[in-house]
């Protein structure tokens, strides 16, 4: 948004284009961004490079085809969750010593061929989040810094995309991830630092206002963030974030509208540059299963923020 408004964003699937153009009708915004993911596939995918690495298909067509259709250019923007490592059990000592340059060529010129030149790229997302996946970078932060910086030089090789690089951790430590400065690759290859917010504290029933105290002031929480963006001078944002079902050892908050309030507060008060809540159910529910949480965000977003 050009008014320093955060930009809206929502993840409801793969490829989830009708479902995404019918949230942004029932939110009636003229803006709404799109998340989604590409994921490591196997070695015997078709796809499969020499070294046996492959993504699972981004269908960077039909999102481009989506990003064209919107009147105003500026009203569609992809954000792509992007792995480091291009295989379920691979390497980011492979990645850093570029043996798997071509699948991160591969993908940005499929994104500039299809018109998704502007693409956020969320590049190695929540790698202090052991459970994330083989890029995580909680045993070992310098190869993924490494691989980081590599996968960043090659996507920005690739003529036609203004391609924006964000580098987003997940709310608390794990392991070698005792800060977020650990897993920080360096200005030159990061535009946005972000964070992933989810309304829950692991192993513990509490009250909204108590649960959001402990994910502001915890370590690697909201204020650390607030405070390592500060220093960095990097804009910031918030690229998955959202409600979470009781019940289990996440002790999700349900249909809780003050995390709702709460969050949209956050983004204005931090001049965050995006906001992309996520909605398709890993666990925790959608939207859908919160209406009183559903009530609140439109109530935050909807309209008037068109």
């Amino acid at each position: 948004m050009t008014d320093g408004t955060p930009r809206v964003g929502i993840y409801l699937g793969t490829a989830a284009i009708p479902a995404v153009d019918a949230f942004a009708s029932w939110l009636g915004r003229g803006q709404l961004d799109a998340t989604d993911y590409t994921d490591p596939a196997d070695a015997e995918s078709d796809q499969a490079d020499a070294n046996g690495a492959a993504w699972t298909p981004v269908m960077s067509d039909r999102w481009g085809g989506w990003a064209a259709a919107a009147p105003d250019a500026d009203n569609r923007r992809f954000i792509l969750g992007l792995p480091l490592t291009p295989k379920p059990d691979g390497s980011l000592a492979e990645v850093a010593a570029g043996l798997h340059d071509g699948l991160f060529d591969a993908t940005a010129a499929a994104l500039v061929a299809h018109g998704l030149t502007d693409t956020v790229v969320r590049l190695g997302y929540e790698p202090n989040n052991p459970g994330i996946g083989p890029w995580h970078g909680t045993t070992d932060p310098a190869v993924y810094r490494a691989a980081f910086r590599r996968a960043v030089f090659v996507l920005r090789s690739v003529t036609g995309g203004r391609f924006t690089v964000e580098l987003d951790q997940a709310v608390g430590p794990a392991g070698a991830a005792t800060s977020f400065d650990v897993l920080y690759p360096g200005d030159d290859v990061v535009d946005i630092v972000g964070l992933n917010i989810y309304d829950v504290w692991w192993g513990t029933t509490a009250s909204p206002a108590e649960r959001w105290t402990y994910i502001h002031d915890r370590p690697m929480g909201i204020a650390d963030f607030l405070a390592f963006a500060g220093h960095l001078g990097k804009p910031l944002a918030f690229p998955e974030w959202g409600l979470y079902r009781p019940g289990d050892p996440y002790h999700g908050g349900g249909d809780n509208p003050d995390f709702i309030t709460r969050m949209a507060d956050l983004f204005t008060s931090s001049n965050a540059v995006f906001q992309s809540y996520f909605a398709a159910d890993w666990g925790g529910g959608t939207l859908d299963d919160f209406p009183t949480g559903k009530a609140a965000y439109r109530a935050a977003f909807g309209a008037a923020g068109g």
